[in-house]
């Protein structure tokens, strides 16, 4: 992301943490949380679409991308601070918000936590945290286990980071291939490679997953969410392909999210926004703008 193509870059202190920011356009604040192994760099042709329309907010989170990568602070709660921290050190009172993967997790607290400073929410790829236990979500679960071996061993202290990081980082490499229904581009695969030959960075991954990413999908299945309605209107978007769990399971209770909706995108999978970039973008200014 360079000045060429209007994305501006600067870093900002925020919860003790130097944080590079990637900026576009200007207007009505709309903050862009990545996933994993990406960083804000995932956001350019969304940020590129929707410039003229807003000012676009895309910062490397905690031991992501340019941004430190400190010893320890990989939960939720925290990485909540670093972003509310951010909001203030920007001096934004509310904006709207939209996560990927991991940092959607991180979303759904903000909302919760915090429903004063998000205006709207939209949510890729992570299903909203009220999954209702059934024959049809138990089956999905069991099945979508076999294809989740990943995480466990990217949560694994030494394994993971050594896996990421050293030799040929197959593990990296497929982690951005495996999951696409479009070739990535090869800079970008070769920017979210790179920054994992950091053993800093790659202890952060391994301890974002154990901190965040493992217990986060543990308290929804354990129903932790359940009494806590997410009132913040939202927008739950999932690839068409992205076939971990079945549909049906996904929607959500007007008792739980009662200004929640859920849609599926045709042409992509669990990297939604490499996957079909212009649809994303139109389904989200459709959602924040119109």
């Amino acid at each position: 992301m360079t000045e060429t193509t209007g994305i501006r870059s600067r870093t900002v202190t925020a919860n003790g943490l130097r944080m590079n920011v990637a900026e576009a356009g200007a207007g009505a604040p709309v903050l862009l949380l990545h996933g994993f192994p990406q960083s804000s760099r995932e956001w350019s042709p969304l940020m590129e679409a929707l410039a003229d329309r807003a000012h676009l907010i895309a910062p490397d989170l905690r031991g992501a991308g340019k941004t430190d990568a400190p010893p320890s602070g990989y939960d939720s709660a925290n990485v909540s601070r670093d972003i509310v921290a951010l909001l203030d050190a920007l001096q934004l009172v509310r904006v709207d918000l939209v996560a990927h993967d991991w940092s959607a997790l991180v979303g759904f607290d903000l909302c919760l936590r915090h429903p004063d400073r998000i205006r709207r929410y939209v949510a890729i790829a992570v299903p909203a945290p009220y999954l209702r236990m059934n024959r049809t979500l138990a089956i999905g679960l069991v099945k979508a286990m076999p294809h989740l071996w990943f995480q466990w061993v990217i949560a694994t202290p030494g394994l993971g980071p050594m896996l990421l990081s050293r030799g040929r980082q197959r593990l990296a490499h497929w982690l951005l291939r495996g999951f696409e229904t479009r070739p990535m581009d090869d800079a970008d695969v070769d920017a979210y490679v790179a920054a994992l030959r950091e053993p800093a960075r790659a202890q952060a991954a391994s301890k974002l997953y154990r901190g965040l990413i493992l217990p986060g999908f543990v308290n929804v299945i354990r129903g932790k969410y359940f009494g806590r309605v997410l009132h913040t209107p939202t927008l739950v978007l999932f690839g068409a392909e992205d076939a971990l769990l079945p549909q049906d399971s996904l929607h959500v209770s007007a008792e739980d999210a009662p200004n929640t909706t859920v849609e599926f995108v045709p042409g992509g999978a669990h990297f939604l926004v490499d996957d079909n970039p212009d649809e994303v973008a139109r389904r989200v200014a459709g959602f924040l703008f119109d």
